[in-house]
């Protein structure tokens, strides 16, 4: 648009745009916008999954940060994370910035594409796997969750059910009010599936 200005800088890049770096991973696949969510959509996850400080919490698209964050910052969990937009990388450092050193030594995010971050060793040694992705890339997602997560570990996934997991034990989590100033004006469901 003409008249807009841009920011210093120039105009923040979208997924799509940061999908091109990470080709070999994005291809023609469907990108997940980013959706923020609330400190109370967060807690509400964490208790459905019973995270405590022993986990360690893995958010596949971590848009701004604020899952693992929060997270860490309320059961002290470790917290681990792969995005691929890299302006959402940035804020969600600076918010780590503002944290204390405590919080920030739990905290790992990493720019790039999830894909590349379920094949790392770092994310073998996750207990909770938090996912807010649309069902076509949850579908995609499948073999390799089936492949590279343990007995055991707790798999979230916020508003959309995995396909093929029915298998594994599943305990949802109706939708419900939420007084942030959510993006769908509810929380939306949450399903945990336990492998």
């Amino acid at each position: 648009i003409p008249w807009v200005q841009l920011p210093p800088g120039g105009a923040p890049k979208g997924t799509r745009e940061w999908s091109q770096t990470y080709a070999e991973c994005a291809g023609d696949i469907a990108q997940c916008p980013f959706v923020a969510v609330g400190e109370s959509q967060v807690d509400r996850i964490l208790l459905l999954a019973g995270v405590t400080a022993d986990d360690v919490v893995c958010d596949l698209g971590f848009g701004d940060g604020t899952f693992l964050i929060r997270a860490c910052a309320t059961v002290g969990c470790r917290g681990i994370g792969a995005e691929i937009n890299g302006d959402l990388v940035q804020r969600a450092l600076a918010s780590t910035a503002l944290l204390h050193v405590g919080v920030q030594s739990l905290l790992n995010f990493t720019e790039g594409p999830f894909e590349r971050m379920v094949l790392s060793p770092e994310f073998a040694q996750a207990t909770v796997i938090y996912v807010h992705l649309v069902p076509e890339v949850l579908e995609k997602l499948v073999p390799v969750l089936r492949t590279r997560i343990a007995a055991g570990v707790r798999v979230v996934s916020q508003r959309f059910e995995i396909p093929e997991f029915e298998s594994d034990r599943r305990r949802a989590l109706a939708t419900a009010a939420c007084d942030d100033d959510a993006y769908f004006g509810d929380m939306g469901p949450a399903f945990l599936y336990t492998r």
